[in-house]
């Protein structure tokens, strides 16, 4: 994977951080002040995407946590028993198949962007609703755009975590049968 790519797969992540502090701040001091005028000139991209950049880092490291601690370690108890026998998969495709390398890599990028996103969805719902609650004028209004917007954060928050259980399960399935058969050359 290239820096290139890493570094874009960060700031999609970010994007989503980006949104809920700023639906999180707007419920906080309200929207009036807010100019997005100014947010979109190229004077302050530099530091948009740099502030985007390392929340990107951030919710990544924070979601590769909870995930671990939740979900992950059940997924790959499926296909291993110890981490070292893992690696050792991982070493065998990355020392004799650097096409199934960057099929894995790519796949492993698209894990941290699902991932990422769960994450960045759940607070994107609760910020949504802090924000409806406290700066929407009107109950009508309220519970319509509470309504909604709780569904669509909870359609893209399951529809993430949905794609990432798949990938996870995918990727260690994928190490294990494709390092197995490529020691089988190794035997003949």
């Amino acid at each position: 994977m290239s820096t290139t790519e890493l570094f874009v797969e960060l700031i999609v992540i970010g994007m989503g951080a980006i949104i809920w502090i700023y639906l999180l701040v707007i419920s906080i001091f309200g929207f009036a002040h807010a100019n997005i005028d100014q947010l979109s000139s190229l004077t302050t991209l530099i530091p948009f995407l740099s502030i985007t950049y390392v929340l990107g880092i951030v919710i990544d490291r924070l979601a590769d946590v909870i995930f671990e601690r939740i979900w992950s370690r059940k997924i790959f108890c499926r296909y291993y028993r110890e981490k070292d026998e893992y690696y050792e998969d991982r070493r065998t495709l990355y020392l004799k198949e650097s096409r199934l390398v960057d099929l894995l890599e790519y796949g492993r990028s698209r894990i941290r962007i699902c991932r990422g996103w769960a994450l960045n969805s759940a607070l994107i719902l609760l910020t949504l609703n802090l924000f409806i609650w406290t700066q929407l004028p009107g109950l009508s209004l309220k519970i319509r755009a509470f309504f909604w917007g709780s569904l669509l954060c909870t359609l893209l928050m399951c529809g993430t975590w949905f794609a990432w259980y798949k990938l996870t399960s995918n990727d260690y399935r994928k190490v294990k049968e494709q390092s197995a058969f490529l020691r089988q050359f190794d035997k003949s």
